[in-house]
C-alpha cells in the first residue's frame, strides 16, 4: 500500500509538472487516484482470499492429522505442518489438541497402570489372546511358564502353544461358554495346566495358569485394543464410487508367490488386515501358509523363506479362500502393487474352478506415483520412510500387508488434502500414474486404475 501511495505521488508530480511546462495531460489527477485505488481494493481482497484459503487448506491438514492420530490412538504427529506452511493460529490450535490428546493418554495411562496393579498382584500367570492368537495381556509368571520373547504382545501366542491343540481347546471353551480346565500344550512338549475361559462378546480368551514360583511379584504388559473389531458396515454392491475415504472399510492385502510371472505363480502364503477408516485392527488378520501343489523355485524361497517342507502340510488354495472372500467380502482391498496380487488370485480361482470376481481396489503405489509424478522410487520400502512407517516382517506376506496398511492411512490425509475424498475419486487418481499403470498391464496385472466399478465386484 504504500509503495502505491509512492507511485500515485510520482504520477501526480509529473503531471503537474508537465502542465506546468506547457504540456497537455490528457488524464485528470482523480482518474489516477481512482484506477490506482481501484487497483489497490482488488489487490487487497485477492491478498485476503488466498490467506483465507491458505488457512482452511490448514485446518484441513490439521484435522486430517488429528484423525489419524484419534483412530491410531497416538499423539498427533510433531512434524505434521511439514504437510504445508501452517499459520500461526492453526499451530496454536494444534498445539492446544495436542494437549488434550496428550492428558487423555495420560488418563488412559493411569487407568491402565492401575489395571496393571490388580492383574500383577494376581496369585497365576494370565495370559489373554484374541480369537485369532494374538496376546493381548501377558504378567509375567505365565512369560516364566511359556518364554518371555514367545509370547510377548501383539506375537501369536502358537509360538508357544501348538496350535492344532490350541484350537480343539478353543472350540471346547467357546461352546462351553464358561471357564473351563483344560491342559494346554507347549511347544517343547509340556502339558500346563490352566483355567481358560472366553472372553464372549469380546473375542479371545484369559488362560490362567496355576504354575507360580513362590515368592515372585507379577508386572503385567498388555494392548486390550487388540479385541476390538472393525464396524459391521460394508460397501452396498454400486455404493463403492461415493464411499468416503473417512469411512472406507478396508482389507489391506499380500501375497508371496512362487515366483513373478503371473499366468504361471502359484501362491505359498497370504496376509490380510482390516482397517476402518482412519483406524488399522492388526488382530482382525489372515496369516497362512498355502500349499501351491508344485515345487517352490530356490531363488523364491530365497526372497520369502518359505520352502517346500514347510508347505507340505499346509492347505491348498481352494481351502483358504473362503476365509480370504469373506474377509474380503464389502470391503475395499487395498495393497502395494495389489494388481499382481489380484492377478494371482484370479489364476488360482481359475485352477480351482471358483468362480472369480474383481473387487474394489486402490494401489497404495499408483495412489503416491500420481501424488508425487516427479517420483521414481516407490517401493515399498520408499513409502515407508516417506510416511514414518516402521518396516518389520519384510517379505512376509502378513508383514507385508501390516506395512502397506500404515502407508495407507498415512496417504488419506494427503489424499484429502487433494481434494481426494471418495473412492471413486481415488480410483481416478491413480489414473494419472499413467507410465506405472501402463507397465503393470504389460505384466499382466489387474490395475485399479481409472473410473470406479460401478458394482461393488465386477469382473474387469
Amino acid at each position: 500500500m504504500l509503495i502505491l501511495l509512492g507511485l500515485l505521488l510520482l504520477v501526480a508530480g509529473v503531471m503537474q509538472a508537465a502542465r506546468t511546462l506547457g504540456f497537455e495531460v490528457p488524464f485528470d489527477i482523480s482518474m489516477i487516484v481512482l484506477f490506482v485505488l481501484l487497483v489497490a481494493g482488488i489487490g487487497a481482497i485477492w491478498g485476503g482470499a488466498i490467506l483465507v484459503n491458505r488457512h482452511f487448506d490448514d485446518m484441513e491438514r490439521l484435522r486430517g492429522a488429528l484423525l489419524v492420530a484419534a483412530g491410531q490412538d497416538e499423539p498427533l504427529a510433531a512434524d505434521w505442518p511439514r504437510l504445508g506452511a501452517a499459520g500461526a493460529e492453526t499451530l496454536d490450535l494444534a498445539a492446544a489438541a495436542a494437549r488434550a490428546i496428550a492428558a487423555h493418554r495420560a488418563l488412559g495411562g493411569r487407568t491402565d497402570e492401575k489395571l496393571a496393579a490388580v492383574v500383577g498382584a494376581a496369585a497365576e500367570g494370565l495370559l489373554v489372546i484374541t480369537d485369532t492368537g494374538l496376546v493381548s495381556l501377558v504378567n509375567k509368571a505365565a512369560m516364566r511358564v511359556l518364554g518371555r520373547e514367545a509370547v510377548a504382545v501383539g506375537t501369536s501366542v502358537y509360538a508357544a502353544l501348538e496350535r492344532d491343540e490350541m484350537v480343539v481347546l478353543e472350540q471346547r471353551v467357546r461352546a462351553a461358554g464358561r471357564a473351563v480346565e483344560v491342559e494346554i500344550p507347549h511347544v517343547d512338549g509340556r502339558m500346563i495346566e490352566a483355567l481358560m475361559a472366553p472372553l464372549g462378546a469380546h473375542g479371545g480368551f484369559v488362560i490362567s495358569l496355576s504354575h507360580r514360583e513362590p515368592g515372585t511379584v507379577n508386572d503385567v504388559e498388555h494392548d486390550l485394543r487388540l479385541h476390538d473389531r472393525p464396524p459391521a458396515v460394508s460397501l452396498a454392491p454400486g455404493a463403492a464410487a461415493d464411499w468416503p475415504l473417512e469411512d472406507l472399510p478396508v482389507l489391506v492385502l499380500d501375497s508371496e508367490t512362487t515366483g513373478l510371472d503371473v499366468a504361471l505363480a502359484r501362491i505359498v502364503s497370504l496376509g490380510a488386515a482390516r482397517s476402518h477408516g482412519w483406524r488399522l485392527y492388526p488382530h482382525a488378520n489372515l496369516d497362512c501358509v498355502v500349499n501351491p501343489g508344485v515345487p517352490i523355485p530356490r531363488q523364491s524361497t530365497a526372497v520369502h523363506g518359505i520352502s517346500d517342507a514347510m508347505v507340505a502340510p499346509a492347505p491348498n488354495f481352494a481351502e483358504v479362500w473362503p476365509r480370504l472372500q469373506e474377509m474380503a467380502e464389502g470391503a475395499v482391498v487395498i495393497g502395494h502393487s495389489i494388481g499382481f496380487d489380484l492377478a494371482i488370485l484370479r489364476r488360482e480361482c481359475e485352477r480351482h474352478d471358483i468362480a472369480w470376481r474383481t473387487p474394489p481396489a486402490l494401489d497404495t503405489g499408483l495412489l503416491f506415483a500420481a501424488l508425487h509424478p516427479k517420483e521414481s522410487d516407490i517401493t515399498l520400502e520408499r513409502l515407508a520412510e516417506r510416511f514414518g512407517v516402521e518396516i518389520e516382517g519384510r517379505h512376509t506376506a502378513l508383514g507385508d500387508a501390516l506395512v502397506t496398511a500404515e502407508i495407507w492411512l498415512a496417504l488419506i490425509p494427503r489424499l484429502i488434502d487433494r481434494g481426494v475424498r471418495t473412492y471413486g475419486a481415488a480410483r481416478q487418481l491413480s489414473a494419472e500414474a499413467r507410465g506405472l499403470a501402463a507397465r503393470q498391464r504389460g505384466a499382466g496385472w489387474i490395475v485399479p486404475a481409472g473410473p470406479a466399478e460401478t458394482e461393488s465386484t465386477t469382473d474387469e
